[in-house]
């Protein structure tokens, strides 16, 4: 299962960060694969609420099931996914001289057996890093 992080210190209060990253009708905003997500059950503000996330990395969209597994205002958001692939992704939120310091993890695992692994490892968790450090420029601006 590849194992991505990214890390980032953004110049504003962790409570705006917060509020930014862990609104996912915003991710499609500052994420470079999110192209919507729908909330399908619960408050959207808590852990156990459930979503329909619809990713884009390479040439065709997929749709993802999401469970929230965590959700501490200004401390830390997580949820697991499932459908096309099955990741864990998780953000904390730091406070940092004056400002926030965002740490993403995304373990996922990839569809199609063998050759979804090889490909993950061979050209596919470099691209996504790669993302995942872009969409954290993203945030930050």
């Amino acid at each position: 299962m590849p194992h991505l992080k990214a890390a980032m210190e953004i110049d504003a209060a962790r409570e705006h960060v917060f509020a930014l990253a862990a609104d996912v009708s915003k991710q499609p905003e500052w994420t470079t694969w999110i192209k919507e997500v729908v909330i399908t059950s619960g408050d959207g503000k808590s852990a156990g609420t459930t979503d329909r996330t619809t990713f884009k990395v390479g040439p065709q969209p997929h749709m993802l099931e999401g469970t929230w597994r965590e959700f501490k205002p200004g401390e830390a958001f997580g949820r697991r996914f499932s459908g096309y692939l099955e990741a864990d992704e998780r953000m904390t939120f730091t406070p940092v001289d004056g400002g926030t310091r965002v740490e993403w993890t995304i373990d996922y695992k990839p569809p199609f057996g063998i050759l979804g692994a090889f490909m993950a490892w061979f050209m596919m968790a470099r691209f996504f890093q790669n993302e995942l450090e872009a969409s954290l420029e993203n945030l930050k601006e």
